[in-house]
This record gives C-alpha cells, sequence and structure tokens, in this order.
C-alpha cells in the first residue's frame, strides 16, 4: 500500500497530463503530498469551577450564582447545539507542483467546455511552501474569516526531525459552502532545512490535527517539491 502513493511520485514529470482520474485523485488525497485524517471537533469546553456564594463573606442569594454547561471556545465558535462531531480533513501541501499539475488535471476535465488550457490552469510556483487543511466545517468562521487565520497564525507549526519549530508568515482562510480550505505558508528554504521528517501539528481549538510528511519521497522531477 505504502509503494502505490510513491510510484506516482517517480512518474515523469512531462507525464503528467497524461494521468488518469484515479492518478489525479491520487495525488490529491493520498501521496507523498497529501493525507486523508478524520478529527473529532470540540466545540465547547467547560469554564473553571466559579467561586461557591458561601465561601465568599457577605455574598449571598441566587445573583452570585453562574450557569453551568460548556462556553464557545476561543473566538472562532459558534454559540449553536447543532454542530457536527467529525471531520474528514485532507492535508496537503497545495504549493507542490504534482499537487498543482493533479488540481489543473481536475479543473480541465471539469469543465463543460474547455474554455481554458491546461497550462492556464496550471498555478505558478508560489513564493511560500503552503500547508492546506481542506474541510473544516464552515461554522468555524462565525465570527469571520479572519479569526481563523488568526486561530491558524498561533496554533499551526511544523516541526522537523533536528527537533526545531517553524511559524507561519501567513495564513488565508477560504470558505466554499459547508466547508472551509485554510492555507498555511511557511518559508520555503526554512521548511527544506527541517530535516528528513516533517509533522504538521495544527491546534485550531475546535480541530486539532498532527500529520507526518517524508521529505525523501517528495522528490519529484529531480527535486523537492513542497
Amino acid at each position: 500500500m505504502a509503494a502505490a502513493p510513491l510510484a506516482i511520485a517517480r512518474a515523469a514529470a512531462d507525464s503528467w497530463m497524461d494521468w488518469n482520474d484515479r492518478q489525479v485523485l491520487r495525488m490529491l488525497t493520498d501521496s507523498p503530498w497529501a493525507r486523508r485524517r478524520r478529527v473529532r471537533l470540540e466545540w465547547f469546553r467547560r469554564e473553571p469551577e466559579p467561586p461557591r456564594a458561601e465561601d465568599i463573606p457577605g455574598a449571598t442569594g441566587p445573583n452570585m450564582r453562574r450557569p453551568g454547561g460548556g462556553n464557545p471556545i476561543g473566538g472562532i465558535g459558534v454559540p449553536r447545539t447543532s454542530l457536527p462531531l467529525e471531520a474528514d480533513l485532507i492535508i496537503r501541501w497545495s504549493s507542490a507542483l504534482p499537487v498543482r499539475q493533479a488540481r489543473a488535471l481536475y479543473l480541465y476535465r471539469s469543465q463543460q467546455s474547455q474554455v481554458r488550457t491546461l497550462n492556464e490552469l496550471l498555478e505558478d510556483e508560489p513564493e511560500h511552501a503552503i500547508v492546506e487543511i481542506h474541510g473544516l466545517p464552515a461554522q468555524m468562521a462565525h465570527k469571520g474569516a479572519g479569526a481563523v487565520e488568526l486561530a491558524a497564525m498561533q496554533g499551526v507549526r511544523l516541526r522537523g526531525s533536528r527537533g526545531r519549530t517553524l511559524a507561519p508568515v501567513k495564513a488565508r482562510a477560504d470558505l466554499a459552502g459547508l466547508t472551509l480550505d485554510l492555507y498555511v505558508h511557511f518559508d520555503r528554504a526554512s521548511v527544506a532545512s527541517l530535516g528528513g521528517e516533517i509533522e504538521v501539528v495544527a491546534d485550531l481549538q475546535i480541530a486539532r490535527v498532527r500529520e507526518r510528511f517524508r521529505l525523501a519521497q517528495m522528490m519529484y522531477g529531480g527535486r523537492l517539491e513542497l
């Protein structure tokens, strides 16, 4: 099973236009650059126990009582009772060339009429290495995409096998229907220097994600693709 995604990575770079639909899907969801992960969602946390009125001299009566139960966490929680308990996520390096090629093929074949060419749909290499967390619930952006982006800047890190930790340079959250896609940008040269294995660690308060990627498996066309 482990050899199958690696076989795609070893494909010649000039043959990507011939990938079939299964290869495209594999590259975007189960390859050296992409992993599926189901996570639990934690919408509420319990506040510290309030002091009892009888423990405070001179403080009595119902006004000292506070209702029990959970409160929406952080600044991005949603004050609703009907919320998803799990999410099926895809963690992938959306800036990597083979991922960009697979996305271009998917968009090209999805056109009802081929208005845009394949080369037009292929995105240019971005300045940063970008980790995409795809499939987050849209309710996370109840107070705006900026709140989710702030949570990503504070809670998403890359950890290298040499013990180094790398913080992002920026983050962007995109809403698409019922889901939210988070794009976390890292300095490309700093990512490559982290070592042989990189762990994506994301604590977004509502969702926590940990996923490892091996740089040796992310070689494509003779170079490391991030």
